[in-house]
Parts: structure tokens; sequence; C-alpha cells
């Protein structure tokens, strides 16, 4: 029987050989392709949850920017006995008068201000500045923050209608210079006033949406849009156009040609913590999911290309060239981050960019063993007086930057031949060449005094004891180290902000 050709042809081993590379090679870029376009995708949904946490921390910052703005307010007021003296229902009027300008001028400056209310400690109204003739009710049954901050005397802040209409009120216990219980001080702004302020930092439209039970101590019952549970206080128009619905999650919506971001679930809530009101709104992002789509087919476009040409060029170029040359460079990277660690840590102190004790050693070992008449060396050792009380007093990061700071005002007043060290903590040491020591304790007093004149970081004003001596033939850095510390000791003893020397 005759042989018989085998169906499949023998590939050359060399063929077969570059066939199974370039196999595995496409089957690694496509992965990569997928990889790409996933990534595309992440730093895309990346961006949206930036614009939608951006909308988010301006609307919550709003809210503590009220607070604090009107928190000056009250404690302005609590240091007036002019205002303090007359919290009470008998001297209403006298009380009116004083505070109405103040009322007056913040509406203008904010029209969105509109509640200003005092009340007593048992929950009376002695004053409304923004309706003078409406006094005297007792609105324990009708307004529990008021009942509550009587109770507990700590500010809250959140939505809560009142009689006629809603705001966003902050109630704080007031107080007396002296500290007496005056009642609570209520200062409200319309729901306006958050949707200003995301408009004026954001190109958005808004829509405003408040619990239904929220209204139930109105005078008279008003006529607004229904969803769910909620009542629609406000609404732009391309709410309607685009039917958006109530939702608690953040969403894309394409209308048009165009797309839009729905942010939603910014919720105030009322004084006891229970999502009350909730603001959504919309922002055209057309121009960045254009972005993002014109990205996501280059994407396609570059690994498929990619694809083709490394098929072609693979056998060529990757084997020969791919991996040692990343292990080259690898290993070329680490030696040289090493070597810039250790270069970097081995002479300078990371906070002050001062030379650290390390080269401070080194140095003057080579100074001492040189060491002769002719070329005078002097040291100086400084110390921040106190420095322990300005740490507690204002922080450590004040601190910090108060050493920093100290560090390039010192190097400042040095020649460019001097070493300034940082020693450890806020104990410094300066080697000043060519100088003896008459020379060194000059310059260590027109330290001290530029140091006791200058106000440093946080206003803080300090001082510095100083110990300078000059260098001996004999010296080793015991006794160089001895002899400083016992001078700047007596520095410390004999009250500080002094320069001690041999």
């Amino acid at each position: 029987m005759p042989d018989q050709k085998p169906l499949v042809q023998p590939v050359p081993p060399r063929w077969g050989y570059f066939i199974a590379i370039a196999l595995v090679g496409a089957i690694a870029l496509l992965f990569q392709l997928v990889y790409s376009l996933k990534q595309n995708q992440a730093l895309f949904d990346t961006q949206v949850q930036y614009l939608t946490e951006s909308v988010q921390g301006a609307f919550y910052d709003s809210a503590t920017n009220l607070k604090d703005k009107y928190n000056f307010l009250l404690l302005h007021y609590s240091h007036l006995q002019d205002i303090t003296r007359l919290v009470n229902p008998a001297d209403r009027q006298a009380l009116y008068q004083k505070v109405k300008v103040d009322f007056d001028a913040m509406q203008k400056k904010d029209p969105s201000l509109f509640v200003m209310h005092f009340h007593s400690p048992k929950n009376i109204t002695i004053l409304r500045v923004h309706n003078p003739k409406a006094y005297g009710d007792d609105v324990t049954k009708t307004r529990p923050m008021v009942v509550y901050v009587n109770k507990n005397r700590h500010q809250v802040s959140a939505f809560e209608a009142g009689r006629t209409g809603l705001s966003y009120r902050i109630n704080t216990p007031f107080f007396s210079e002296g500290g007496q219980y005056l009642g609570v001080l209520e200062i409200g702004v319309k729901p306006e006033y958050f949707i200003k302020r995301l408009k004026n930092r954001f190109d958005v439209q808004a829509r405003l949406l408040v619990k239904k039970s929220a209204f139930k101590h109105f005078e008279y019952e008003r006529d607004y849009p229904k969803i769910g549970r909620y009542s629609v206080i406000y609404s732009d128009p391309i709410f309607n156009e685009m039917d958006i619905y109530k939702s608690e999650k953040s969403q894309l919506i394409h209308k048009d040609g165009k797309t839009y971001l729905v942010v939603s679930g910014l919720h105030l809530n009322s004084y006891d913590g229970h999502p009350l009101a909730e603001f959504q709104v919309v922002e055209d992002v057309s121009h960045f999911y254009q972005k993002h789509m014109r990205s996501f087919w280059l994407h396609w476009v570059l690994n498929i290309a990619g694809l083709l040409v490394f098929l072609v060029l693979m056998y060529f170029i990757l084997k020969r060239y791919s991996d040692r040359l990343m292990k080259s460079m690898n290993t070329i990277n680490v030696l040289q981050q090493k070597n810039e660690a250790m270069k970097y840590n081995s002479e300078i102190d990371e906070l002050t960019q001062a030379y650290n004790r390390r080269y401070f050693n080194q140095k003057l070992r080579q100074l001492l063993h040189y060491q002769d008449n002719r070329h005078p060396v002097s040291v100086m050792f400084y110390d921040i007086d106190f420095f322990k009380q300005i740490n507690d007093t204002h922080g450590h990061l004040v601190g910090d930057e108060i050493l920093k700071s100290l560090s390039h005002f010192i190097r400042g007043h040095l020649r460019s031949e001097d070493i300034l060290v940082r020693w450890g903590g806020e104990e410094f040491a300066v080697v000043l060449k060519e100088a003896h020591l008459q020379q060194a304790v000059e310059k260590a007093e027109e330290l001290r005094q530029a140091v006791e004149e200058k106000t440093w970081p946080n206003d803080v004003k300090m001082t510095i004891s100083i110990s300078v001596i000059e260098l001996h033939e004999n010296d080793n850095l015991k006794s160089l180290q001895a002899r400083l510390d016992d001078l700047l000791y007596n520095a410390k003893e004999s009250g500080r902000n002094r320069v001690e020397h041999e």
C-alpha cells in the first residue's frame, strides 16, 4: 500500500516557532486590548464619580458655611449687653429696633435670609424680626427643633417648616456674656440659598424635594406638585422635559443628542437626623461623554492596529530586546533610586533641609583633624526656648512649620561656607569656618536678636538660646559637645534668650 500524505503538511520548525510565539503574542495583546478598554471605562466612571462628589461636597460646604457665617453673629450678640438685656417679652420693641438694622443689612446681602427669631427658654416667641407683629405664641407642639435646643442647649441645624414657610434653620442656644441662658436664637434661609450656591459654582439645573409630612403645621395648604411622598418645592424645566423621577442613585441620561448627569441623594436631615429634603441636580456632560466615546473607539482602533503590527514585528524585535531591555531598565531604576535615597538620607534632614547629625559629625572630624590656629573654626548650638509650649498651644504642624522657617531664616544670615545642622528636635548647630570666637559670638548675638524680632508662622513670637565655642587642637567630638551643652544649659538657667560663650 503506498504511503499516504498527511492531511496537514508539517510546518518547518522555523515557521512553527514563529507561529507559536505569534499566537501567544496575539492572545497577550488581545488581553491588553480588553484591559485597556476596562481601564478606559474605569477612568470614565471615576470622572463621573468625581463630578458627583464635587457637587455633593459643594452642597455640604454650603451648609457648613451658612452655620459659620451666622455663628459669628450669635457670638457678637452674646457680647453686647445692649442686646442681651433686651431678650425678654417686656423689651420686645426695643430689641426689634436694635436687631432690625442687622437683619435688613444681612437680608440685603443675602436675599435668601428668611427668618430671625428669638424664643424664650419656655418655647414662647419673644420676637420674630421678619414678622414683628406675630409674637407670644407657644411653639412647643409645632417647632420640635426649638424644644430640643432649649432642653439640650446645643446647636442644631436642619430643614423645618414654620407656620408660613419652609426654611433651613440654625437654632442656637443664646447666653449672655455672664453665662445666663436667654433662650434660642434662630436664623433661617430659604431653600433657594443652596440652589443659588450650587448654580454659582457649577453649571447645573436643580430640583428640591421635601417630604409632605414637613408641612403639617402650615397655617394654610400650598399646592406643590407631588412625587410619591415628596412635594416639589423648586424645579428647573429640564426635570419635566426629561421626565426625571426621584432616584437615590446618580445616573446618565441621553436625550436629543446630549448626555446629562443626574446627581441625586443630596439629603438635608431633620433635626433628629432623618432625611427630610433632597436636592437633585442635572449637569450637561455631553462634551465630557463625547470625549470618552472618542477615546473608547480610538482604543479599539489603536489596539487592533497594534495587534497587526505586533504580529509582523514581534519575531524580529520583541524576542531579542524586550526582556533584556525591561530587565536592564528595572535594574537601573532600582539602583538609581537606592543611590539617590542613600545620598539624601545620609546628609540632609528631611523636614528642615539642613544637614543632619551624621554629616555634622563627619565634617567636624575632618575639621578637627586639620585644625590649626591659621584657620579658626567656631561652633554654635542654638535651641528654641519653650518649644514644647509652642507645640502644645499651636499644634505640631505649626511647630514643624516654625522649624522649617527658622532653618531657612538662619541660613539666610550665614555665609555660603558656613554649615547649618539640625542636631535633633529643636536643637541646631552652626559651623563657622574662618571665624574666631569673638566673631562667632557677634554672629550669634545677631541671630538671637533677629529671631526675637521676627514674627513666625501662626503669629508666634519666640526666642532662642545659643552656646558658642572655638575649636581647640586637642578637641574631639565628645569634648566639643560637652562644652557646648554646658554653655547652653547655662543660657537656659540664666533666663533663656541669651548667648553664652567661653
